[in-house]
């Protein structure tokens, strides 16, 4: 499995810091290029790149801190901030436009919802493999 592409979807969230995380550990072994993504979900009645309060800062702090976990790692990475409409078809498309080899991300551990959250829509739906981190917070 060497020179893969993987894409993190993060939320800002510390399970998905816990993700970047792992992946960093194990990036230069597996010779893995990095990508963290932190998706602006835009609501349909505003201009797609509009400024929503709390949003960009929030989307910044979480690409801070994915730039620092990876520095604990001395690996580089690759981050970028997506406005989008809807964050899991953002997500999909961005994994086929970046020609991505793995999509990592959390999934929801609601005993119910493992058919319709989003986690289950991106592995469904992605063209590449996706590896479900089970979040048990």
């Amino acid at each position: 499995m060497n020179n893969k592409t993987i894409l993190i979807p993060s939320d800002g969230t510390q399970r998905t810091e816990q993700i970047i995380d792992f992946i960093c550990s194990i990036g230069n072994m597996l010779s893995l290029k990095i990508i963290v993504a932190y998706v602006i979900e835009v609501p349909r009645d505003m201009p797609l790149h509009s400024s929503i309060p709390g949003s960009d800062s929030k989307a910044n702090d979480a690409i801070k801190h994915a730039l620092s976990i990876a520095f604990r790692h001395d690996i580089r990475i690759e981050t970028t901030k997506i406005f989008a409409r809807n964050a899991d078809d953002c997500i999909i498309s961005t994994a086929q436009e970046m020609k991505c080899d793995i999509i990592a991300l959390a999934h929801e551990s609601a005993k119910y919802k493992f058919v319709t959250s989003p986690s289950m829509n991106i592995y469904q739906r992605a063209k590449c493999d996706v590896w479900l981190f089970n979040n048990k917070d």
